[in-house]
């Protein structure tokens, strides 16, 4: 097997035999001599990343995640070695799956009222999952959601978890003023 170019591998016919070899290769941070940091880029381009990844059918598709991610002219990208791409592919899936996790598990919350709120239509706001939190920081901190949503991912996540307990702490003490 020949370390060969992304853009030789691309036309190759039959890639089982790469795939099947290179796929289990350690995760790598580095590709094309960059490297990516998720909690630097912009928290726009990590939600638009995480939304492209289950859609991407081709090369085009795999050099646009790139290209965000790794910051790489498509020149750059092509004449890219194989083993390199595979060990930055790696990364790049281990980070963004582990995004997911981690905002699944820190915005998760089990509210009594879910199903009201589901029955009053809950499921509309869903297209809209990546700029409503903007919306509402941006109403906290008198900003357009659009410019937080160029700020790094890091700043916007911690502020959106910050924001997400407070209301949890202040709709508590709210129920033991009642009671």
């Amino acid at each position: 097997m020949k370390n060969i170019t992304l853009q030789k591998f691309s036309r190759l016919q039959d890639q089982y035999y790469y795939d099947c070899i290179l796929q289990h290769l350690n995760p790598e941070n580095c590709f094309a001599k960059r490297q990516m940091h998720i909690n630097a880029m912009p928290y726009a381009n990590v939600k638009y990343c995480i939304r492209l990844l289950p859609k991407i059918t081709n090369w085009q598709g795999i050099y646009e995640l790139f290209a965000i991610c790794y910051d790489v002219p498509e020149k750059e990208f092509w004449k890219a070695r194989v083993t390199e791409y595979y060990s930055a592919r790696q990364y790049l899936l281990s980070e963004l799956e582990r995004v997911v996790k981690t905002e699944n598990t820190v915005f998760f919350s089990q509210s009594t009222d879910s199903h009201l709120w589901k029955m009053a239509g809950a499921d509309k706001l869903d297209p809209y999952s990546d700029t409503l939190p903007l919306i509402q920081l941006g109403k906290m901190l008198g900003q357009y959601p659009f410019d937080l949503g160029r700020r790094p991912y890091g700043e916007i996540f911690s502020l959106l978890a910050q924001t997400k307990v407070q209301n949890e702490v202040e709709q508590d003490y709210r129920k033991l003023q009642l009671s």
